[in-house]
């Protein structure tokens, strides 16, 4: 062979080795690039799917021990199974303002009062969250949008039209259709509070929940009662100062959170309206009406004859000389007997004889039976009388004291003789015949509760309901009365535990961040690097 031609060759085979080794290459970086392509799509597809996932189900586990970012039994099965309209929840701050604002608080605790304290506001946003996802596995729907008032002031206008007061920043809005429901911003800061329950040491409670389930039961509502509450009278106070809490309570913590729309009035200079109001709330009178304004109550009750409405009389047993209000009561067949009760034994609770222990009283006027676990107390009841009068006034217990009680005067301190059960919440209902015949004949009915007791509605009795009955038990009685058809439920307080195991708000975003997107920027670089060094071998 020629030398020209063993070089031809060598050339020749050494360009087929080339060839070939730059279609492996080839090969080997498609295979790579399609590799990388597969694994980023696999990556963004999990994180698709699991952000489709999470608007559907818990895929986060909470292993708080105060489950501070779950909800209760009570919420989710409401929004599961009983929401089945669309809810707009509008925040009027960006989300990381919850951060800020426990960082304040935590503060605050620190500088004034020398405790280190965990307020984590950062939980509503994610309790938020919950929110939209368990009403999405129901019949309704809930979006939650955060908004800046600085930037845009006109994205909470259509609310406060509707709402008919200004919204202001930091606050809460909650709406269906053109009904709206504001939590303000003294309303969200006092979400956390400290434990009044317990003195031993620092505890803060969650109440956020309950405020947040009980105003999207609100909305929903299709027939709100609607309340005169008589704060005042001839523009005074119609109660002593040391009932203020009671007031509080009462309208703000009960009435108002549980469906019940209060409008404050002046007894003496305001018209109670049979057409704009269902109940009138006369809370712990300090001193006596005039005739004109028992007049206007009793005629608020019979309604032009066709009866229908209800009273709320909540007593103070300081109150005294106080006959108007007296007679009008005896019309109702109740009579408020001088004193207050007490009960022997240990129906009380801890060392505080004041803090009496009552139980309901058998009967439908009750409202739905309560849970034995929990207390309802009445400190300072007045006993109240059935008084046996020829009239139309049916009148039934609602709260008693066990059989050892006994009055005390509170001038002279002395105690009565007649210990036994005594009413200390009756409720009378004059009723009517409306129509003759079959297609308008119904019996209508007016009734009047009184509560014997100034104090049963302290913020701490009503709030505290993880050891207290009295808010669902006065609820329920009420509910009972004025035959409000509802779903509401009083939801249980949260004890935030200040050991806990699980990220802050932050972290949580930080650890989203890193699963979504640095995860996948990770992979993107080793799968580049891997073919940069197959294509260069």
């Amino acid at each position: 062979m020629k030398k020209t031609e063993t070089d031809s060759s060598v050339r020749n085979e050494a360009s087929s080795e080339n060839a070939s080794g730059k279609l492996k290459k080839v090969k080997y970086g498609s295979m790579s690039l399609i590799t990388i392509a597969l694994v980023i799509a696999v990556v963004v597809m999990f994180n698709l799917m699991a952000s489709y996932m999470v608007k559907r189900s818990p895929l986060k586990i909470d292993l708080t021990a105060d489950k501070r970012y779950e909800l209760s039994d009570e919420s989710t099965d409401f929004l599961k199974n009983d929401l089945d309209k669309d809810i707009d929840i509008v925040v009027t701050c960006q989300r990381d303002d919850f951060s800020n604002l426990a960082s304040q608080v935590e503060f605050t605790y620190r500088y004034y009062y020398g405790i280190d304290i965990d307020c984590p506001f950062d939980m509503i946003p994610i309790l938020l969250e919950k929110y939209e996802m368990y009403a999405n596995q129901g019949k309704g729907k809930i979006s939650v949008k955060y908004v800046d008032l600085d930037k845009d002031p006109t994205a909470v206008k259509k609310y406060s039209d509707a709402y008919g007061e200004e919204i202001t920043e930091q606050s809460m809005v909650i709406a269906c259709g053109d009904r709206v429901r504001v939590i303000t911003k003294a309303e969200v800061g006092a979400m956390i509070a400290p434990d009044l329950s317990d003195q031993t040491k620092p505890k803060l409670v969650f109440a956020g929940e309950s405020r947040i389930t009980s105003e999207i039961m609100n909305v929903v509502d299709a027939n709100p009662i609607r309340v005169a509450f008589a704060s005042k009278v001839n523009n005074n106070p119609i109660f002593s100062s040391s009932c203020q809490d009671s007031v509080t309570g009462l309208r703000d913590q009960l009435l108002s959170k549980n469906g019940y729309f209060c409008t404050d009035i002046d007894l003496a200079t305001d018209e109670i309206d049979a057409e704009k109001y269902d109940m009138v709330v006369i809370p712990m009178p300090s001193v006596d009406f005039d005739k004109s304004v028992i007049e206007k109550l009793t005629n608020f009750l019979m309604n032009d004859g066709n009866y229908g409405k209800n009273m709320l009389f909540v007593n103070d047993y300081m109150a005294s000389n106080i006959p108007n209000i007296t007679e009008f009561l005896a019309d109702w067949s109740i009579e408020r007997n001088d004193g207050y009760v007490l009960v022997d034994g240990e129906k009380f609770m801890g060392s505080n004889p004041y803090m009496m222990q009552v139980v309901q009283a058998d009967g439908e006027e009750t409202g739905d039976k309560v849970n034995n676990s929990q207390f309802i107390v009445s400190p300072y009841s007045q006993e109240l009388k059935i008084l046996t009068k020829n009239n139309e006034a049916i009148v039934a217990p609602v709260l008693q004291t066990y059989d050892t009680s006994f009055s005390v005067d509170p001038a002279s301190q002395q105690t009565s003789d007649d210990k036994g059960v005594k009413n200390v919440c009756l409720v009378s209902k004059k009723e009517k015949q409306i129509g003759h015949e079959i297609d308008t004949y119904k019996i209508a009915a007016s009734k009047v509760m009184v509560l014997g007791s100034a104090y049963f509605t302290k913020p701490e009795l009503l709030l505290q309901s993880n050891l207290y009955n009295n808010s669902v038990v006065l609820l329920n009685a009420v509910n009972k009365m004025t035959g409000k058809e509802t779903n509401n439920v009083i939801i249980p307080e949260k004890t935030l535990q200040q050991a806990t195991i699980a990220p802050t708000a932050k972290q949580d975003k930080g650890i989203k961040i890193f699963v979504i997107f640095v995860i996948p920027a990770i992979v993107a670089v080793i799968g580049i690097g891997v073919l940069l060094w197959r294509k260069n071998r």
